[in-house]
């Protein structure tokens, strides 16, 4: 009986190890999966890691040339504030003061001359050719950049209400890079003219430049009659080589815009000239054109020349490939 009784308990027994045996195939059919599932995401974070090495790598010099570009063309526009731009813009346009430079008969112009250490330029060319101008009703506002003494002593000769001169007690701080530096060299005192201007138009001004005798007739009218904010004419390259060449196009894109063949309207002063540019490698002229544009305002040409301006050629760069 008792051999029957052990084959009736097992037989009893044959539903639970049944059972216990599928679990113990389930268990190690998971295992199984779990290590698939392993090897599966090694084998898609290699796949990730080769196909960010192949985007790096399909890309041309061209095409990261351009990505760097955009990428700069954004640093550059939220340094610009554009939106704050227009918003100042439209601000200006709904002040009181606003039309008095179209609507006054013989609005007072600020002419604006930074200088270092080119008094000869200073008193005997460009000083002149603001004093000769058919329009009188200006101011000229004479910055020196830590200008040596003999400028005082020099404008001090001429004897004319009209001339205010003030000199900063410390030169630029300019970028230590010479190329950066030149970029935007007199942009803190012209800065400093402009705060000082009485004007309702601005005329930016070199000491190194010659204003045509119409200079502010032309442009004042045009500005006055057709309401514009910022007018500007053709200029007169004069080469060192004894080469001629005419700049000042429309319409007004970066390039063909001499400042100071222009005017612009005294309360557009909240776009200065910026020391930055200097790391953009952009012009602090070029620079306050493209804000002016971006910002809306209104922009107007005359097809004559105003101004005559001093220009060295770039010398050749040497070709690396010929030097020995």
């Amino acid at each position: 009986m008792r051999g029957w009784a052990l084959v009736s308990a097992v037989a009893a027994r044959i539903p639970v190890l049944r059972t216990v045996r599928g679990e113990l195939i389930d268990a190690r059919r998971h295992r199984a999966r779990v290590r698939e599932l392993h090897t599966e995401v090694r084998a898609l974070r290699k796949e990730v890691r080769q196909l960010a090495r192949a985007e790096r790598n399909r890309l041309s010099p061209l095409e990261s040339r351009e990505a760097s570009r955009r990428m700069f063309a954004i640093l550059q526009r939220i340094y610009d504030d554009e939106p704050g731009n227009r918003r100042r813009l439209a601000e200006l346009r709904a002040s009181e003061t606003y039309s008095l430079a179209f609507s006054e008969p013989q609005p007072l112009v600020s002419v604006i001359i930074p200088t270092y250490t080119n008094v000869t330029g200073l008193v005997s060319t460009a000083l002149p050719s603001v004093l000769e101008q058919t329009y009188q009703n200006f101011e000229v506002l004479v910055i020196g950049d830590c200008a040596p003494a003999e400028t005082a002593e020099a404008l001090s000769a001429f004897d004319d209400s009209r001339i205010v001169y003030v000199n900063r007690e410390r030169r630029g701080p300019y970028p230590s890079d010479p190329d950066a530096a030149a970029r935007v060299k007199g942009a803190p005192p012209f800065n400093v003219g402009v705060r000082l201007a009485q004007g309702r138009w601005i005329a930016p001004f070199a000491d190194d430049d010659l204003l045509r005798t119409t200079h502010l007739e032309l442009l004042v009218g045009a500005a006055r009659e057709n309401r514009y904010e910022f007018c500007y004419g053709r200029a007169q390259k004069n080469g060192s080589d004894g080469t001629t060449a005419i700049t000042g196009e429309w319409p007004p894109e970066l390039g063909r815009v001499a400042l100071q063949a222009s005017i612009y309207h005294s309360g557009l002063t909240f776009i200065e000239h910026e020391l930055v540019d200097g790391l953009f490698r952009t012009s602090s002229d070029k620079s306050i054109l493209r804000r002016m544009l971006n910002a809306g305002v209104r922009f107007g040409f005359i097809d004559d020349i105003v101004v005559d301006y001093s220009w060295r050629r770039p010398a050749p760069k040497e070709d690396p490939r010929a030097l020995g």
